[in-house]
């Protein structure tokens, strides 16, 4: 019995093994030619070059770069676009994922350095793609100053008029939030503890794979129990990536 369990668990294994192998996709060399290289990315030499209607097995990825083995053993790595141009055996396109377009990405996260107010300002933000060009944006802000440092936190929506436009396309937005006021020299302000809206004018644009730039004007207004409110402005550039 011990010995027919044993055996079982082994042809079991051995099973899954086999499906295992089987998951993995082979692919055929439609170009001239296929380069793989010795690691993930252009700064690694060429260790073999696989010739047309030659078949690769694709054997895992790693950001934009995948490691396949070619027919007589070689492995090495080929660049996404690269190996999307190949086809299946059966002449149907690779089934290669592109990477997120940067129109129609759903999550942005971003940090950035800028002035509110005549303060140093830091920045980190959230941002989730409700359509093309209509983004819910959470942002979490601390502005420097000698005689107080101000801690935001700001929701909004914010629009982008040509998403398609890669390097360069303008933005607006409107949001409220909160503010902290940390005095550091006296008096005490009067109120350290206010709420805000704000509207917003900016532009950004693609960088390089999920990378992209932004840069944001704000204008604040933020309530208090005093006859005017404070009107202050915001200046901003920042550095994202998306997915």
């Amino acid at each position: 019995m011990p010995r027919l369990l044993a055996l079982l668990l082994l042809l079991q294994a051995f099973n899954g093994l086999v499906h295992a192998k089987e998951q993995l996709v082979e692919v055929v060399v439609t170009e001239p030619y296929l380069e793989m290289h010795s690691g993930p990315g252009r700064g690694y030499p060429v260790v073999y070059v696989v010739g047309r209607d030659d078949t690769v097995t694709i054997l895992f990825s790693r950001t934009d770069w995948y490691k396949v083995r070619a027919p007589r053993g070689q492995e090495g790595w080929v660049r996404r676009a690269d190996l999307a141009l190949t086809v299946l055996p059966s002449g149907e396109p690779a089934p290669i994922p592109p990477y997120p377009e940067f129109a129609t990405h759903r999550w942005e996260v971003g940090a950035g350095y800028g002035v509110f107010n005549r303060q140093n300002l830091v920045t980190g933000y959230v941002d989730f793609g409700i359509t093309e060009s209509l983004d819910a944006e959470f942002v979490v802000q601390q502005a420097l100053g000698t005689i107080d440092n101000r801690y935001m936190t700001t929701i909004g929506l914010r629009h982008t008029f040509i998403p398609e436009w890669k390097w360069f396309s303008p933005t607006a937005g409107i949001g409220t939030g909160y503010q902290y006021i940390d005095n550091k020299v006296p008096p005490q302000p009067l109120q350290n503890r206010n709420q805000m809206a704000y509207v917003s004018l900016g532009v950004r644009g693609f960088i390089t794979r999920r990378f992209m730039w932004r840069a944001d004007w704000r204008k604040y207004d933020v309530f208090t129990n005093q006859n005017q409110n404070e009107e202050p402005e915001e200046w901003k550039v920042a550095l994202a990536v998306f997915f």
